[in-house]
């Protein structure tokens, strides 16, 4: 009996201090998002073909969260949003559509996501209907910001099945608008991820009120980094 409980013990030891699954399937050699067999699909959606782009993102957070906290000041999540960045677009010849994500823009989205979001897209080459349908996806995804996440990556899979069908958008509408719907499907996994391993660590401490909101981070990360995408 003694040996059996003994045997657990360590298995138990070896388990929690393997390395984080998830970290590693950030940076794996082929590029490819790699979960356990049981969570292949998940957060992922094979139907959108840009998924790719909301992987960038998911990889660029996993590297920040391997040396800094979850962001809780406005200068915190400046910093998170520049790395991500530099993941999505590094390799993209987009230097006159990047701007600085500086405290200042930070502020200025949390103040007001909803007129911040709107304002980028009306300042975009989108058409007027595609215009419309973005706003409208994106403010329905802000309601629904604190509900369980297998409900949004419902919303946002149907959403993204939905814009496939359409034949009204065009190549580039599409392409832009499945791969904003892809970075804000990563972006509130990430953020339930964090959500879960923050309440972990602080268990039986007292941790300090968050600065930001449930997804809040999350959804203005997503705000910030659509400059640079439409």
């Amino acid at each position: 009996m003694k040996t059996t409980l003994l045997c657990i013990t360590v298995s138990v030891f070896f388990y929690s201090c393997s390395p984080d699954p998830e970290i590693e399937a950030a940076e794996n050699s082929s590029g490819v998002f790699e979960r356990g067999a049981a969570e292949a699909q998940y957060p992922a959606n094979a139907a959108n073909p840009f998924d790719a782009k909301g992987q960038e993102i998911y990889k660029a957070l996993c590297l920040y969260y391997q040396n800094n906290r979850t962001p809780n000041s406005v200068s915190e999540l400046a910093a998170q949003i520049g790395q991500a960045a530099g993941r999505l677009f590094g390799q993209r010849n987009l230097t006159a559509k990047l701007i600085p994500f500086t405290d200042e823009m930070v502020e200025s989205i949390m103040e007001d996501p909803d007129s911040s979001m709107i304002l980028i897209v009306q300042n975009s080459v989108l058409q007027v209907y595609a215009k419309n349908n973005l706003i409208s996806f994106l403010q329905n995804l802000t309601l629904k910001r604190q509900d369980e996440f297998s409900v949004t990556y419902s919303y946002i899979t149907d959403y993204e099945a939905e814009v496939l069908n359409d034949a009204v958008f065009s190549l580039e509408e599409t392409e832009t608008i499945l791969t904003v719907a892809s970075i804000a499907r990563y972006s509130l996994y990430s953020a339930e991820e964090r959500k879960d391993r923050d309440w972990e660590t602080n268990v039986g401490g007292k941790p300090a009120r968050p600065f930001f909101e449930a997804n809040q981070a999350a959804l203005i990360s997503l705000i910030a980094l659509m400059d640079g995408l439409i």
